[in-house]
Formats: C-alpha cells, sequence, structure tokens
C-alpha cells in the first residue's frame, strides 16, 4: 500500500547527540513518498558520538577510563571490550588485557588489537589521537561530568557509539542513547536522601563547591553551603553551620577538629557523616552508593 512515511533523514543528523533535550526528540518535518506495509525505521547509522561521526556499531572497543569501562558494563556491552587501562577494577571479574592508561596509552598494543573505538575520559596527546585516527580508530571523549546534566549527556553519548539512531519508542520519538542516559539520571536522582543542608569534606581537607560533580551529586540530598567554585579551604566558605558535615570516611573527627573552620561547624551542632569518596569520583551508577551511606547513618543516628 502507498503512503507518505516519515523520513526525517536531513533534521536527524543535527539532533542526535547534540546535547539539547529539544532535539532529543525524532524530528517529523520531512515526508517522502514511498511504498511499504509500515513506516521504515530510521537507520542507526551513521551516527554522532562525542563529536565524532561513527559509520557503524561499535562492536570492537578499548576503555582507557575505569568510569567508562563500569559504564560500558552496565549498558551491557562489556564482551566488546578486547582492552582497558591498567587501573580499570571494577567488575571484579574483569580478565581483559591491559593497554596503559589515558596519560601513557599503549598505543602499539592497541593499534594491534584493531577496535572501533577507544573510549576515555581524559584526552589524549595530540600524538596518540593522531596515530589511533591514522589507524582508523576513532577516539570518544565525553565530558568529564561537573553536573547532572553531564552525567546524562556522558551516558547519552556512550550509548549512542553502540545504538546510534536507534528508535527506543516509536510513540515518543525517543532514541534509545536517550532513554539509557535519561533512565541513568532517574536512578542517581531517585536514590537521593535528603539532608537539608551540609558541606562535604574530602580526605584533603577541602570542601566541594556545587560546580563539581561531587557538589552536584550531594546536592541532590540538599543545600550546600559552601558556595564556592571548585574545591576549597574550610575558611574560604566563612562562618557557615550546616546540619551534617559529609565526609570523606578516611577521616576522623580527631582530624576534623583540628580545623579551626570545621570545628566550629561541630560546636555548633553539626553532626557528621562518612562516605567513601570512590563512589564520587567515578561518575557511574554506583555513585549512588554514596547515598545508602547516608540513609544507614541517618537511621542510626535517629
Amino acid at each position: 500500500m502507498k503512503f507518505k512515511k516519515i523520513v526525517c533523514m536531513a533534521l536527524l543528523c543535527a539532533a542526535v547527540l547534540c546535547g539539547c533535550d529539544n532535539n532529543d526528540k525524532v524530528p517529523s518535518e520531512i515526508v517522502v513518498s514511498g511504498d511499504s506495509d509500515s513506516v521504515d525505521e530510521i537507520k542507526p547509522f551513521p551516527a554522532e558520538s562525542c563529536g565524532v561521526i561513527l559509520e557503524k556499531e561499535t562492536e570492537k572497543a578499548v576503555s582507557l577510563s575505569p568510569a567508562m569501562t563500569e559504564i560500558i558494563y552496565e549498558m551491557g556491552f562489556g564482551d566488546r571490550l578486547c582492552a582497558v587501562s591498567n587501573y580499570c577494577d571494577y567488575p571484579e571479574s574483569l580478565s581483559i588485557p591491559k593497554v596503559g592508561s589515558t596519560e601513557n596509552p599503549d598505543i602499539d598494543a592497541i593499534i594491534a588489537l584493531k577496535p572501533d573505538v577507544v573510549f576515555t575520559l581524559s584526552l589524549l596527546s595530540e600524538r596518540d589521537r593522531y596515530m589511533l585516527n591514522h589507524a582508523g580508530i576513532k577516539v570518544l571523549t565525553p565530558k568529564n561530568p561537573e553536573s547532572i546534566e553531564d552525567y546524562y549527556t556522558m551516558y547519552k553519548e556512550i550509548a549512542a557509539a553502540f545504538y546510534g539512531k536507534t528508535i527506543s519508542d516509536p510513540l515518543k520519538g525517543e532514541f534509545k542513547n536517550v532513554a539509557v542516559a535519561s533512565d541513568a539520571r532517574k536512578k542517581l536522582e531517585d536514590a537521593a536522601v535528603q539532608v537539608d543542608s551540609f558541606v562535604y569534606i574530602t580526605e584533603m581537607m577541602t570542601l566541594s563547591g556545587n560546580d563539581t560533580f561531587a557538589g552536584a551529586v550531594l546536592g541532590l540530598c540538599g543545600e550546600n553551603l559552601c558556595d564556592k567554585s571548585g574545591y576549597v579551604l574550610p575558611e574560604e566558605c566563612g562562618e557557615v553551620v550546616p546540619k551534617y558535615i559529609i565526609a570523606d570516611d578516611k577521616l576522623t573527627e580527631a582530624k576534623l577538629k583540628k580545623d579551626k573552620t570545621v570545628s566550629k561547624m561541630l560546636s555548633g551542632g553539626a553532626k557528621i557523616i562518612y562516605i567513601t569518596s570512590s563512589y564520587l569520583e567515578r561518575p557511574t551508577a554506583r555513585t549512588a552508593e554514596v547515598f545508602k551511606q547516608i540513609k544507614e547513618q541517618l537511621s542510626e543516628s535517629e
């Protein structure tokens, strides 16, 4: 039966993975005639990921980032990794070749494996990128998250390397990689527990601002009273008294009290909650584990 089919090819290229939610829906402005019993599916590739055009689905990959490795396994594509960095230690059953790190990758070994792409959260040197690109290997580098929106975008970019422009839900007009990213963000947000006001103190005795990933994640719990940018010394935040001091679990109350500013917070009634900071250092699904730790300690104090 002849009828008009929604094809959307021109606008689709601009819509995929540009990072804007308004462009995450399949466009429907261009109409082409054709013969079919149903609307044809949009071809998933070529597609864009991290500003790189991929001609085909990623079937073989190298990850030079522990976070990327975790996320790729989380998405169910762990069997497509042919090598990882020396620092990749999760999943614990991980037993595939190691090829150095972002700072010092074994480029010859990577090229010999002939992967489609190399994932990394930090930029490779210009020389390393050139050698990989010259060998026909794409380098995908999502932005290292500093916000919840960055976290969502990172998931979307990684998933695009495997799903491309695959439609997840024709009724919603949503791409599969967008659905994966939305689900990851929702799980993180849903896991948060409320602590009212807080400051987060790292192992180095610095406070985390809201424009850091740690600050953004913990900001889902309440108001971060450290309104500075990046990581700063406690005295730089002024005399604030949060309801809770969320501290790296390598710290102790005795060490916290050695800092005059933090000591005043404790004297003012601030309570201490300890968390494992490594969960905040790798932006993956395991980041939500900090909320479990917070919830357990809140329950114990009641």
